[in-house]
């Protein structure tokens, strides 16, 4: 079975190339498209029509394909796409590029070596990236503390329940659906420990 995902950054841009491209694929059906209009630096399960998509094909007992135009329709951070290829991969979702022209998962189910290929370049790209990252981050802290201006983060400071319940909507349907703590973690490829905060949480405001 396959499920078509399209993303525009915003309002004013137009979807049609994609649809275009999705109605040449086999198995296409307009009803099984979701398409966010969200910019592409909001990681893939924080969309709302991602979330939509994702509650969905995991509800599923048969093979699914999720097809894209193109790998950064899932994002523009190369590690958010990492994070949800994988994510995908657990669950045994197989994505499919149009544009870079692979699958990631073989009919049987098995990885695609070719896009196992793909993926482990992406991977090294985006293990360089982490390290400027961290050093840059070290960098603005060693000059901050020389100013003065560095305090770090507050004690005591926690993420409120708001917060966590708007960042965890997926584990929310999830939970919401009777599946087990450890269920929801393996398939939203989060920590158990995030997932039992955000059932208590939801217990908390009576939303479960």
């Amino acid at each position: 079975m396959y499920y078509f995902y399209s993303r525009i950054s915003t309002a004013s841009q137009s979807s049609s190339r994609q649809i275009e491209n999705f109605k040449k694929h086999i198995g296409y059906d307009s009803k099984k498209i979701f398409m966010d209009k969200i910019q592409g630096n909001v990681p893939f399960l924080l969309r709302p029509e991602a979330i939509k998509l994702f509650d969905e094909i995991t509800n599923q007992n048969e093979s699914i394909t999720v097809v894209v135009d193109s790998i950064d329709r899932l994002g523009r951070n190369l590690l958010d796409i990492l994070k949800t290829i994988e994510v995908f991969t657990i669950n045994g979702i197989s994505l499919k590029s149009l544009k870079e022209g692979f699958t990631t998962l073989l009919d049987n189910g098995k990885e695609n070596p070719t896009a196992q290929l793909v993926i482990s370049v992406m991977g090294s790209i985006a293990q360089m990236e982490r390290n400027r990252i961290k050093e840059r981050t070290s960098e603005g802290i060693a000059i901050a503390r020389t100013n003065g201006k560095f305090k770090g983060r507050k004690l005591g400071s926690v993420q409120s329940d708001e917060a966590l319940l708007q960042k965890h909507l997926i584990i929310q349907k999830k939970l919401l659906k009777q599946l087990t703590i450890r269920e929801i973690a393996d398939i939203t490829g989060c920590s158990n420990t995030t997932v039992v905060k955000v059932k208590k949480a939801m217990i908390k405001r009576n939303l479960l």
